[in-house]
């Protein structure tokens, strides 16, 4: 598993003020969030495997497809979100996909060799350089979905809040 850990300034006056919402609000409000955040992300990754795998006599699209955004259940507070591949996505019947036959249809588990690398495989990583090079992006898209959810819930609420710099 790839971790890729980023701090985003200017977060303070956001913490302070979710600490005072009920906890299941904190929580939908970060969760919400954090998906939008990871969308930069799932975008530069399959750019990534289109440039890196699309001239590729076998390229079918499936891992470039089988990105997804996904979150960890009930993680308390401490929401997470995971770029990760599609488990089990099989066709029904059997598929030809360039000539070859692929009895359990289109599932891109093969990804991780690819990022990681194999024994009898160097590496060739889609998934951390996109992280590195979009992690600004998604702080960015983390903490101006977030304002915005929390502008909306004090304006159904009758509460004033304004964040430093607006």
């Amino acid at each position: 598993m790839i971790k890729v850990d980023s701090q985003v300034k200017g977060l303070a006056e956001l913490d302070r003020f979710l600490a005072t919402l009920p906890e299941e609000m904190q929580r939908r409000m970060l969760r919400s969030s954090l998906m939008k955040a990871a969308d930069p992300i799932v975008k530069q990754a399959q750019q990534n495997i289109a440039n890196i795998f699309g001239g590729s006599a076998r390229y079918t699209g499936t891992l470039e497809a089988g990105i997804m955004r996904g979150s960890t259940k009930k993680t308390g507070l401490a929401a997470r979100v995971n770029v990760k591949l599609r488990k089990n996505v099989r066709a029904k019947g059997k598929t030809r996909i360039n000539g070859v036959l692929k009895e359990f249809g289109l599932d891109p588990f093969y990804g991780r060799f690819l990022e990681l690398g194999t024994s009898k495989m160097a590496p060739r990583p889609w998934l951390k350089p996109a992280a590195m090079a979009r992690q600004d992006d998604a702080g960015r898209a983390l903490n101006a979905d977030l304002q915005k959810r929390i502008a909306r819930w004090c304006k159904a609420n009758g509460v004033t809040f304004k964040p430093a710099g607006v």
